[in-house]
Order: C-alpha cells, then structure tokens, then sequence
C-alpha cells in the first residue's frame, strides 16, 4: 500500500517493532532512574547505619568500666550495624535487608532508638533547609529604602 507521496507505507509488523523497541527504550530508562534512587537511598542508609555504629562504640566505651556486659552487647550491636551496612555498600542491597532485618529482631530497642534519632535527624536537616529558604527568599524581597533609584 502507498502513502500520499508513492512511497510504500510501513507495515503493520514495523509500527509494532518500532513500539517495542520504543517501549523496551522506555523501559530501560526507567530501570536506570529507579536504580540511581535506589543506590542514592541506600547510600544514605549506609551513612546513617555508620553513624549509629560509631555512637554505639563510644556507649559502650563510655559504660565498659562500670557495665562491662552492656559494653560488650552495645559493641556486638555495632558490629551487626557494621556488617549489615557494608552488604549495602557493597550492593547487595538484599543481603543488606537481610541483616538489617536480623538486627532489628536481635535489638528492637536499639534499632528502634536509632530509628527515631536519624527521623530526628532528617527532620532537623528538613527544618534547616526549609529556614535557610525562607531566609533567603526574604533577604530578595523588595526594600523601597535601601535600594537606589537610578540617576541619583
């Protein structure tokens, strides 16, 4: 069959390759960005899992003297931290879940206390952005006394 101009039409078979290939390429894009969110959450996971490890590691160095067992299980549940967040840096993100999970059943308090405090933290890092927005969105506004009028 021929278009307005002679040259034959595409088939029925080459509109359908062509939404496929174009639906494949769609596809694949959006795999790409979905991957990127991922890895950018699970780098952020990762830093805040490093962060409740260390402060772990100083609790426990704070009550070793006195508590020796507290010490002993607060320095276990970094290591557990540690071991979970290096799966995720490492990408296996599955694995990473994995012993996130088996550290939450092992110490619910601690996985739940670290859980408030890094919603605590990002919630500060929220109000901070949100502030210095509003601070500089303000610091723009028109001033009919400080500024100049041109010409004099």
């Amino acid at each position: 069959m021929d278009n307005t101009n002679g040259a034959p039409s595409a088939t029925p078979a080459d509109s359908a390759r062509r939404i496929k290939d174009s639906a494949t390429q769609l596809l694949e894009t959006g795999k790409d960005a979905a991957k990127h969110k991922v890895e950018q959450g699970v780098e952020s996971v990762a830093q805040s899992a490093q962060t409740t490890a260390s402060a772990l590691r100083r609790a426990a160095d704070d009550v070793q003297p006195d508590n020796a067992w507290i010490g002993n299980v607060l320095r276990k549940s970094a290591e557990s931290l540690d071991n979970a967040t290096r799966s995720l840096a490492d990408g296996d993100v599955s694995r990473g879940v994995s012993d996130l999970n088996a550290f939450a059943r092992r110490n619910p308090a601690i996985f739940l206390g670290a859980s408030v405090a890094l919603g605590f933290a990002l919630a500060r890092v929220g109000k901070t952005a949100i502030e210095r927005a509003t601070d500089a969105d303000s610091n723009e506004q028109y001033n009919p006394y400080t500024s100049s009028t041109p010409g004099m």
